[in-house]
């Protein structure tokens, strides 16, 4: 167990990376689920969802929203992505568009 809490759900639509960084901060002003330190995960923290065999169509747990297939983290310059529908990471420009699930 990481201790970590994460966000079950996330971002309603496809974000850029600027706009990720916005959500987060929107989260946090709004004291999301009554906290107010959100953040983007590290590469690390967001692999550390991804489960060893898929279980409908998804490498994560199905605890977690199914629509969210990518999804940002921290690590830039160029931001890296989990892509949960093939259970890999990869690298992609700041300015594609991705799903936000927070961590705290």
């Amino acid at each position: 167990m990481t201790g970590l809490r994460r966000q079950q759900s996330g971002s309603q639509d496809h974000l850029s990376f600027a706009d990720a960084e916005t959500y987060t901060r929107d989260l946090n002003n709004q004291r999301f689920a009554s906290y107010n330190d959100w953040r983007l995960p590290t590469l690390e923290e967001a692999m550390s969802l991804k489960e060893a065999q898929a279980r409908d169509g998804l490498y994560i747990d199905p605890v977690f929203d199914g629509t969210h297939s990518w999804i940002w983290t921290t690590d830039k310059p160029s931001a890296w992505v989990v892509d949960f529908c093939n259970g890999y990471c990869v690298r992609n420009r700041v300015t594609y568009r991705h799903f936000v699930r927070v961590i705290r």
